[in-house]
């Protein structure tokens, strides 16, 4: 049997990969034109700027059509719009351009807790009370391996504004028995503790780690699945294979907002 060839290992990324093949943009990109051709952006802080600015990449082949909704001011023309072509790492050349409407926002959150015998219950009414829900976060932050809280109706939907109706969900990569003990001090309501494997302040560092990475639009680390997620404008899978030798498999996931056609 042959011997197994040892695992090259992957640089750091240093610009973004090219694409290969046609591609379409997984989301909705901001374009801008100032006169001096079309740029791309997804992400920033252009919101609340008008006219917006956004200098990622540029774009070849585009030609504004007065029937796309789209602002103009100053001699700037901006707009948010999907598309379909080639990336060279620095340019995107536009076969395709469309501007679906945004879907919408639907939860997927899911009570990591089974629901016990006889359903959700309030334990202490005297200590389910609005100020102690507010105030859990501060508390549970100061809980050791604390990954994240999230409060939500016993059904599973966010943002209850009832505390009877609310259960706290405790992620920690510590001692799920004594954090449940120290949020027992002060919250008498529906309570779930899940043991995770990353703390909060683990994943803080592994998302600093990769604000320079080439491309990058999004990073962030509260979620629920205990992970880092790492928006990138492409990846050939070379990101991937960076952050799983990096920080090990399964803490960063990336996300390329190019995909190949079909």
């Amino acid at each position: 049997m042959p011997a197994e060839q040892p695992l090259v290992p992957v640089t750091s990324p240093t610009a973004v990969p090219a694409a290969a093949g046609t591609v379409t943009t997984t989301s909705s990109l901001l374009v801008t034109d100032d006169g001096s051709g079309p740029m791309a952006c997804r992400n920033g802080n252009w919101q609340d700027l008008s006219p917006p600015a956004c200098q990622e990449f540029a774009i070849t082949g585009w030609d504004w059509d007065p029937a796309w909704d789209f602002e103009e001011k100053d001699g700037v023309r901006w707009g948010t719009f999907q598309m379909v072509g080639t990336f060279d790492g620095e340019t995107f050349a536009v076969d395709e351009v469309s501007q679906p409407e945004p879907e919408p926002y639907e939860s997927d959150f899911e009570i990591p807790c089974p629901t016990p015998d006889g359903g959700w219950q309030v334990a202490d009414p005297s200590r389910t009370t609005q100020d102690a829900m507010l105030g859990l976060g501060n508390v549970a932050e100061d809980i050791p391996g604390f990954a994240m809280v999230a409060v939500s109706t016993s059904a599973g939907q966010p943002g209850p504004r009832d505390p009877m109706d609310a259960v706290v969900s405790l992620y920690v990569a510590g001692d799920p028995a004594a954090a449940e003990e120290i949020v027992r001090e002060w919250w008498g309501g529906m309570l779930c503790v899940t043991q995770v494997e990353h703390s909060h302040d683990e994943l803080e560092k592994v998302q600093m780690a990769l604000l320079d990475i080439p491309g990058m639009n999004e990073v962030g680390s509260g979620n629920t699945d205990n992970q880092v997620d790492l928006v990138v404008l492409n990846d050939d899978g070379s990101i991937q294979q960076w952050v799983d030798q990096e920080f090990g498999e399964g803490v960063v996931v990336v996300e390329s907002n190019l995909r190949p056609v079909g």
